[in-house]
């Protein structure tokens, strides 16, 4: 068991988690119900990590994370869906809501 990320947010790291089952890595979330906080101070101790369970995924499961990491930071503006008009995030190439693809860009 390795761990190939953390963060303090438990729901990222399942977004993160159903990535890398969709890769095929068997992989689980620890302290996923425990990261409370001890006197109003977040204990490191008890942040949520990503674990792969096979230790020769690691590197695989990191280099997946980091594709998502680049795309998640894209500087694209939001564009608006030409099929439903909903709002989708610039760094998104099909609509989050109806699957139609983003428009060329001119």
């Amino acid at each position: 068991m390795i761990e190939v990320s953390t963060h303090s947010d438990p729901t990222r790291l399942a977004h993160c988690r159903s990535i890398l089952e969709g890769a095929g890595i068997a992989c689980f979330i620890r302290n996923e119900e425990t990261h409370d906080l001890i006197a109003g101070l977040p204990d490191p101790l008890r942040q949520p990590s990503l674990c792969v369970t096979d230790d020769a995924d690691a590197a695989r499961a990191r280099e997946l994370l980091r594709e998502i990491e680049g795309a998640e930071t894209s500087d694209k503006p939001d564009w608006k869906c030409p099929q439903c008009g909903e709002t989708v995030p610039g760094n998104f190439g099909s609509c989050w809501k109806c699957d139609a693809l983003r428009p060329a860009q001119p």
